[in-house]
């Protein structure tokens, strides 16, 4: 199994100070990283700015993961590897992450943040996949 990416996105809504949205974007990386901004309207017509971060590099990749692994509380990472079935669809492994917390400089699961990670093997087998990601977020 090999991570091509993580790609992390997050919504800043008109009640929220964008630079703090993206402070809690770049507090789950470990290296620095350049935020993309794009904007949006809501449902009623209100400003919502929508921003992006890839990790394309094996090394930065690598970093991240240690991060993640090293960071989440222990429960948070058994809860994750018993969700993995749940959380990956077609090459692609979800995680939601705490806006608030990742401000904070913490990470934990909730809501707020949006990490991908985009997975693969060679040959394609989700099952030799899924395995790797339960591998992944052991201690």
């Amino acid at each position: 199994m090999r991570v091509l990416s993580v790609k992390a996105s997050c919504f800043a809504h008109a009640t929220e100070e964008v630079e703090r949205v993206k402070l809690a974007l770049t507090n789950i990386f470990p290296i620095e990283v350049e935020v993309k901004q794009s904007h949006a309207r809501g449902q009623f017509g209100n400003p919502i700015a929508i921003l992006e971060a890839e990790l394309t590099r094996q090394r930065e990749i690598r970093a991240f993961l240690k991060r993640l692994t090293e960071a989440l509380p222990e429960e948070e990472l058994k809860r994750l590897r018993e969700e993995v079935e749940q959380r990956f669809e077609q090459g692609r492994f979800y995680i939601r992450l705490d806006k608030m917390q990742a401000y904070l400089g913490k990470l934990r699961l909730g809501q707020g943040l949006q990490v991908v990670l985009v997975v693969t093997s060679y040959p394609y087998n989700e099952d030799e996949i899924k395995e790797g990601i339960k591998k992944l977020l052991g201690r």
